[in-house]
């Protein structure tokens, strides 16, 4: 006569060969070059220990996905004597420590979003006052297509300061680079396959089991 635990360890042994199957593999990642040109506008205010507080907003005519307008909030310090300055997302890099961290958001029209942190540095030529900077955008989330984004992005810009600190400064920023966005693997269509078998196969030994009872 058939055994009980043979009977039940056949439609189990089924079910975990069919887990295997479908198991979920490495999420793959879509990968999205973007290129940019933004128009920067943005206005600061010192908050002490040397360092300010910069409110940005730049606009493109030619962002890749619509993303056309950045914004958000950094930190600045500037070297005096030299004209050496930077910026960053992250108080702390100042010594600041009850200071909010800040970041940096590239959106649209739409639901699609980039939200990262931001560090750069450069300097500034007394005579003309123009700076230029070299820096990254570091894409930690997103929104919308691009929720879990993940990448960098790294940045050029030239900004025409003004000596009248109610003037904003304006200025060009050129941003490309590459984020990813991951993709959840779909199951294999092999799982509905093994997964009817094995609830077959248990329904046939258990009829099988009650006639062997009698």
């Amino acid at each position: 006569m058939l055994r009980l635990p043979t009977v039940f360890s056949v439609p189990v042994a089924f079910a975990l060969v069919g887990f295997g199957m479908n198991a979920p593999g490495k999420a793959a990642s879509i990968a999205y070059p973007f290129n940019a040109t933004y128009n920067v506008s943005a206005t600061s205010r010192y908050i002490g220990f040397g360092v300010s507080q910069v409110s940005l907003f730049s606009e493109s005519t030619d962002a890749s996905y619509g993303l056309t307008k950045v914004s958000g909030i950094t930190y600045s310090q500037l070297d005096p004597v030299t004209g050496l300055f930077r910026f960053n997302t992250d108080p702390t890099t100042f010594g600041l420590q009850d200071v909010p961290f800040t970041r940096i958001v590239f959106a649209g029209s739409g639901n699609d979003k980039l939200i990262g942190t931001n560090n750069a540095t450069g300097v500034i030529d007394f005579e003309t006052l123009i700076a230029t900077a070299q820096g990254t955008f570091t894409i930690t989330g997103g929104e919308g297509r691009f929720k879990g984004a993940i990448g960098t992005l790294n940045l050029s810009e030239v900004d025409q300061l003004s000596l009248d600190p109610t003037v904003p400064i304006r200025g060009r920023a050129v941003v490309s680079g590459t984020f990813f966005v991951q993709t959840v693997p779909e199951p294999s269509p092999l799982i509905s396959l093994v997964s009817t078998g094995a609830i077959g196969l248990g329904l046939l030994l258990r009829r099988y089991r009650r006639r062997e009872r009698f």
